[in-house]
Parts: C-alpha cells; sequence; structure tokens
C-alpha cells in the first residue's frame, strides 16, 4: 500500500471529486462509494463540503483540506473492512484522531487495482492546532509500511523509471507513445520542460505541468483526446525534476571547463 497526499482550500472540489463528480457537476455513475464518515452528519457531497468549511471558518488556517489517496498494489483485494480499518489507522497515525476531526472516506472504481481516497479536516473539531502537513512524503512512507505490516497487505513496489502501471484499455495507447517520446526526448539530452514540451508537441501530445517554488511537482499529458498522468507513463514529476538539474549540473561543470 502507497499513499499520496495533496493539501488545499476548497472542500467542495475535494469532496466532489472524492464523491465522483466530474467538472460540469455530473455524477458519474459507478466511479465512487461513500465508505466512511466521522463527525459529518450529512450524506451527500454539499452538505459534507459545507459542514466542513463552516467548521474550518473559526480557524486561522488558510489551506484546511487534507486529501490522501491509499491505494494497494495490482491484484490485491482488500475487503471494504480492510479498507476502513487502513483509512482509520492512517488518520489516527497521521495525527488526525477521527474522534477530533471531521473525515470523509470514498472508495473509487475507476482504476484497475483498489484504491480509496481520504478527506480530513486539518482543523480539529475541539478548536486545538490545525493537523501538521510538514514532511508528508517521509511520514506516508513510514505510515503507510506500519499498516501493511500490521494489516498483512502486500507491499508495492516503488516506481521504475520508464515502467509502464496498468492503466484503462483506452489509454494504452496514449501511454504507450507519451512514454516512448519521453525516452527519446532525454535522449535527445532535453534540459528542461520547454524543451520536452516542444519535442513532445511536435508528436502530438499536449503537456500539463504544475511548477511549485522552482520544483516540478506534476505533470500530465494527453495524445489524441485520451488524457494520462505523468505517473502512468513511466516518469514521475520528481524523476524528471532529477534529470533536469543533473543535466543542469552537467552543463554548468562542463562551461567552468572551458574558463580554465
Amino acid at each position: 500500500m502507497i499513499a499520496k497526499t495533496t493539501i488545499g482550500s476548497s472542500f467542495l472540489g475535494a469532496i466532489n471529486y472524492g464523491a465522483g463528480y466530474s467538472l460540469d457537476g455530473k455524477e458519474i455513475e459507478g466511479k465512487s462509494e461513500l465508505l466512511l464518515l466521522h463527525n459529518v452528519v450529512s450524506l451527500d457531497p454539499l452538505g459534507i463540503a459545507m459542514e466542513m468549511q463552516q467548521e474550518a471558518a473559526g480557524s486561522r488556517c488558510k489551506r484546511p483540506v487534507w486529501h490522501s489517496s491509499l491505494n494497494w498494489k495490482p491484484g490485491e483485494n482488500p475487503t471494504k473492512e480492510q479498507m476502513i480499518e487502513a483509512a482509520n489507522l492512517y488518520c489516527s497515525k497521521m495525527g488526525a484522531d477521527p474522534k477530533d476531526h471531521q473525515i470523509a472516506v470514498y472508495q473509487h472504481h475507476d482504476k484497475p487495482h483498489k484504491h480509496i481516497h481520504i478527506y480530513i479536516n486539518r482543523v480539529p473539531t475541539d478548536g486545538s492546532k490545525a493537523l501538521e502537513t510538514s514532511h508528508n512524503y517521509a511520514r506516508n512512507v513510514r505510515i503507510c509500511k506500519e499498516i501493511t505490516q500490521e494489516l498483512n497487505f502486500a507491499l508495492v513496489e516503488k516506481l521504475q523509471e520508464g515502467k509502464l502501471r496498468h492503466v484503462a484499455e483506452n489509454q494504452k495507447e496514449a501511454q504507450k507513445i507519451v512514454n516512448l517520446a519521453i525516452k527519446s526526448a532525454l535522449k535527445q539530452k532535453c534540459n528542461s520542460l520547454e524543451d520536452l514540451e516542444l519535442l513532445l508537441k511536435e508528436k502530438g501530445i499536449q503537456c500539463k505541468f504544475k511548477v511549485e517554488e522552482g520544483k516540478l511537482k506534476y505533470t500530465s499529458y494527453s495524445y489524441r483526446g485520451i488524457p494520462i498522468k505523468g505517473q502512468d507513463v513511466g516518469f514521475t514529476a520528481k524523476q524528471l525534476q532529477s534529470k533536469f538539474e543533473a543535466s543542469l549540473f552537467a552543463k554548468r561543470q562542463s562551461y567552468l571547463k572551458t574558463l580554465y
């Protein structure tokens, strides 16, 4: 089992995604199932989001939305009860005691592997300090290992560069095309996002990159109208960032050598 966390400000947008609603506000039938609620009375997405927003309104916390996805290894089939237990353990180990925080958990059915989405109001109901967000990546790794051992789940291997994940049938062609295009671009000593985007556009691939504080945080692509995430084509944002930094360092070292 592995986890991925994002922090945000809009409960409505987050909960709507969890509940399986598209951007135009329509429910995608069969995509999502509500598994768990803590300290929330409403059952509908709007009601859940409004309750959480109201609880956070009296706090100085500007980004009260904690969203984590828990993902099991392809082929592993935890029961609903096991997924609920994992969600409760995850929240507690992260410091969000289910007795003191509003929590909503949804299971999504849109991927080949089992996965759930956990939404936590960082602002606790007792008015104490908001849930800490520092070192989320390291904490996710440690906590997932603990839960995996405690509940006897399978370990999920770290995604290797260039390795393809399981995707929907209609995404397989796009996945392969983008994967090969990125490999080709990197072989051409692609040194930046701008270079990569230019080379991929020449092959009919549209790119979407999210950069925060000079670091590449998210990548996605589209080929012939089929969208696909960067991690699903074998190159995570972190891996690409490392490659660009290494390339830039090598370029600087080569330049410095010409000065002496």
